[in-house]
């Protein structure tokens, strides 16, 4: 062995032997004991993180608390940077990676690679029942399209809205929205989305207030759909009768600003002002805190 490695490994070993004396004192009742060793985690960075996350589920509610709290504080600077990085791109295709960010948030040790490997599972599912006999996806047939999509994921897999439990913080992360198939309106709208885009089908956001829903906007024929209800689908005609029956004109109805399609970026923001939302309301000012200044990243 060289003299670099058995240093490493000497550094490796103390390191070690730091982290299994600091775990002891994690549930420690003495708030100046906490800091104390919530700094030392802190200061061996990813090493401390990688530790901690067999203790992000410990039995003890202390321990599993404290470990989630520094774990978030490491991964957190990691994930300013990355946001930081998004807002240099300026492009508008930054959905997917941007809200995989945020469930690296919520859940800092999982996979977000597995994640996407199953929207690819299940592209090539609804891909195969679109194509049938056809050598390629019939764009001519909108409403084929979005009923195969709406059939597979609300019916066959079960995808619905969470609505007893709508304001719970997992609705927003996409990986356990994909593993319990519950989730909010704008979480469902994101898997939408990105299934979308995979198939090449133009289906964009739309940021409505106290809502989120879909447009599909073809050549010929544009559709309202809502994944939080099941996939319902309503053609713009039916829109417009709709609004004319309550005084509203074509005109105005076209005009709404917020029927506008909504950017990557604005999806992004909306997801963590609603977890920095769901955070104050419990007191949790740490995570809170740190889900405003990932807004400011991107702002």
């Amino acid at each position: 062995m060289t003299d670099t490695a058995a240093n490493s490994h000497e550094t490796a070993l103390a390191e070690e032997k730091e982290f299994d004396h600091l775990i002891k004192l994690l549930d420690d009742e003495d708030e100046n004991i906490y800091s104390s060793v919530k700094d030392r985690f802190i200061s061996h960075g990813f090493l401390s993180s990688n530790f901690l996350l067999k203790y992000l589920n410990d039995e003890n509610n202390i321990i599993k608390r404290r470990a989630n709290e520094i774990v978030s504080i490491i991964n957190f600077e990691d994930i300013a940077e990355k946001f930081k990085a998004l807002e240099i791109k300026k492009e508008n295709d930054i959905l997917e990676e941007g809200i995989f960010l945020i469930s690296s948030y919520g859940y800092p040790g999982v996979n977000m690679n597995d994640y996407k490997r199953k929207l690819d599972r299940m592209v090539l599912d609804i891909e195969s029942g679109l194509i049938k006999n056809n050598d390629s996806i019939d764009l001519t047939k909108p409403l084929e399209i979005l009923n195969t999509i709406n059939n597979y994921l609300f019916y066959e897999k079960g995808y619905k809205g969470n609505a007893e439990n709508y304001y719970d913080e997992d609705n927003s992360y996409l990986n356990t929205v994909i593993d319990t198939r519950l989730g909010n309106p704008i979480s469902l709208c994101i898997i939408y989305i990105l299934i979308s885009r995979r198939l090449h089908i133009p289906v964009s956001g739309i940021n409505l207030p106290g809502h989120f829903i879909l447009k599909y906007s073809g050549r010929n024929e544009e559709f309202f759909i809502d994944p939080f209800n099941k996939g319902v689908i309503i053609s713009m005609k039916e829109a417009q009768e709709f609004v004319k029956k309550i005084g509203m004109s074509k005109d105005n109805f076209e005009n709404i600003p917020y029927l506008k399609e909504t950017s990557d970026k604005e999806i992004i923001l909306r997801v963590l002002r609603n977890l920095a939302e769901i955070f104050s309301r419990k007191n949790d000012t740490v995570k809170s805190g740190q889900l405003e200044r990932l807004m400011l990243c991107l702002a």
